[in-house]
């Protein structure tokens, strides 16, 4: 049964928003994953939670974007990488195919067609050009301060 109801789900696009709705917005993310491994209990608790504040939003008439995103730059996918001796970016992008496999497999209603990954130009030349403005507006800045640090 879920797989067929998946079937027709990708077929009509179930989930994906369109821009021109009439309906009120809700925009729904749980997070983005750290495409550093394969899904674990915690994932599933977090998205199935999201997954059905977003289909209530939808049942009860707003229009729901629930994307979905690869939060690939940092510490947690290079250290699995170089734990696993591979190069960080194959085993990033190694990773968010397995893993977006086992996403589509929970059947979260998420809209594919934004996925996107932090680790591609794409996506991180729009960070740089908005860290870039907020530095010259002195709104970035550098300065001693405690920090909460997880070193692994």
């Amino acid at each position: 049964v879920e797989s067929a109801a998946q079937k027709f789900w990708d077929a009509t696009r179930a989930f994906e928003v369109g821009e021109a709705s009439d309906k009120p917005k809700y925009y729904c993310l749980s997070m983005l994953p750290y495409p550093s491994g394969a899904l674990h209990m915690g994932h599933v608790r977090n998205y199935t939670i999201g997954d059905v504040i977003s289909r209530y939003k939808r049942m009860t008439g707003y229009n729901v974007l629930q994307p979905m995103g690869w939060d690939a730059f940092g510490l947690p996918a290079e250290n699995a990488a170089i734990k696993n001796k591979t190069a960080p970016a194959k085993w990033t992008y190694a990773n968010i195919e397995h893993m977006r496999g086992q996403f589509k497999a929970m059947g979260y209603a998420i809209d594919w067609s934004r996925e996107f990954a932090t680790c591609t130009p794409e996506y991180y030349v729009h960070e740089q050009r908005m860290f870039t403005r907020l530095m010259r507006k002195g709104l970035a800045y550098r300065r001693n301060a405690v920090v909460n640090w997880d070193p692994v």
